[in-house]
């Protein structure tokens, strides 16, 4: 090969060859599911891809985009087994096994939000849980709570584990437990918290007397999960209310306190920290109307913020109050809202308005007008449209629904089970 044909076949190498740095940057701003098939693209990308470090980069970006544009949702239709399954008989009917997460990505209320795509399905064995609660969602995880065991998925990679049975719940509940989960930060693993009951029977006279577990998952941290739930050392000061899943926020897990046969308990909500595992009391606006039970208020997060909503029964209008402490609140009410049904928000959408829900209606509120856009109104049961695999145009018609869980979802690769389990 003479002199010119090795300069130019060095520069055309030299063209080809990208930074690392710049492959990095790439990457971590593609889908999730494309990841999970550029593994096998090579060994070195199998190893990046898999470092914890490219996991919380790729996690960071995710969450970014979701700040920015908060247009990625997830719905999981929650089925009845039986047609006829009434309010007062849903807690001895048993739930569908057959779990599905669906994607709803929402850009500007345009006709093409109407479709959602099947992310990830399971279906576990006829009988295996009865009752679920409300799913929780942190850093693209997602939490079933149901009557029997507790499940952690990652629909974007199709992860899922069950967590183990414990034997400290001495109260047969055919409902689920309160429980959530969340990051520690302190050391990147995500802990699950779980309630139960110490006796085997509710007095009306007595306060219940409850105490807390914990079960600790990988996630990017580590790579091995817990073996079994362990107790706290520190006991609840308070019992909470049944069946509900705790809203996380910055490192804390939340839950209504269950205040029968309490003479003078806390206006707040019962705070546990992921870190040390203590409790503690996040009290609610001082200033919030004294007419307002717990069973009128909403709690969630919002903008990476704790949010609390209620309807003022004075004004008949939505206070949407937020704080960014959630052990010492400063309450702020952020947005003074006329609608007089209760409804709770999803995403703020900037000066373009705030998405809300109300029952399987999602709407935009536009503060502009004041008010509601009649075509920017979905509802979840006859709107949209659920697409799967082998599906027609139409897409899946979901019946005998209880109810729509929607969360506002970032993607990632964030691993639940075990390294030695993965492939």
């Amino acid at each position: 090969m003479d002199l010119k044909k090795r300069k130019r076949s060095k520069r055309q190498q030299q063209q080809k060859t990208i930074p690392d740095e710049l492959v990095f940057e790439i990457l971590i701003r593609l889908p999730v599911k494309s990841l999970v098939r550029f593994k096998a693209v090579s060994k070195a990308w199998q190893v990046t891809i898999s470092d914890p470090f490219f996991i919380r980069a790729q996690l960071g970006c995710s969450k970014q985009r979701q700040r920015q544009d908060p247009s990625s949702f997830l719905i999981t239709p929650q089925v009845l087994l039986e047609p006829d399954c009434t309010a007062e008989e849903y807690g001895v009917k048993a739930m569908s096994t057959d779990i599905h997460f669906y994607r709803w990505n929402l850009r500007e209320f345009d006709c093409s939000s109407t479709t959602t795509t099947l992310t990830c399905r399971r279906r576990f064995p006829d009988g295996e849980f009865g009752a679920v609660s409300h799913l929780a969602h942190c850093d693209g995880l997602v939490l079933l709570p149901t009557s029997t065991k507790v499940y952690v998925f990652n629909p974007a990679t199709g992860d899922a584990v069950a967590l183990p049975a414990s034997q400290r719940n001495m109260l047969q509940n055919v409902m689920s437990l309160p429980t959530s989960f969340g990051l520690d930060a302190s050391t990147g693993r995500y802990k699950v918290a779980r309630f139960f009951f110490r006796s085997r029977k509710i007095k009306r006279q007595e306060i219940d007397t409850m105490g807390m577990e914990v079960f600790t998952i990988s996630g990017s941290g580590g790579d091995d999960n817990d073996l079994s739930w362990r107790e706290t050392l520190v006991h609840p000061p308070y019992p909470v209310l049944s069946a509900q899943t705790g809203t996380h926020c910055k490192g804390y897990l939340l839950f209504f306190i269950n205040k029968r046969n309490q003479e003078q308990p806390p206006n707040g909500l019962l705070r546990f920290s992921l870190q040390d595992e203590t409790f503690g009391v996040t009290l609610f606006p001082a200033n919030i109307e004294a007419t307002v039970l717990d069973e009128d208020i909403n709690v969630n997060e919002l903008d990476g913020e704790l949010c609390c909503n209620y309807i003022s029964k004075s004004s008949q209008r939505l206070l949407i109050w937020t704080t960014r402490d959630a052990v010492d609140p400063q309450w702020a009410c952020r947005y003074l809202i006329d609608l007089s049904d209760h409804c709770h928000p999803m995403a703020s959408l900037g000066s373009g308005g705030i998405l809300l829900r109300r029952g399987n209606f999602i709407f935009r509120y536009d503060f502009e007008v004041n008010g509601i856009r009649e075509d920017e109104m979905f509802d979840m049961s006859k709107d949209l449209m659920y697409l799967g695999p082998g599906e027609d145009n139409l897409g899946h018609l979901w019946k005998n629904v209880s109810w729509f869980d929607l969360i506002s979802y970032s993607e990632s690769l964030i691993p639940v089970t075990p390294a030695y389990y993965r492939s």
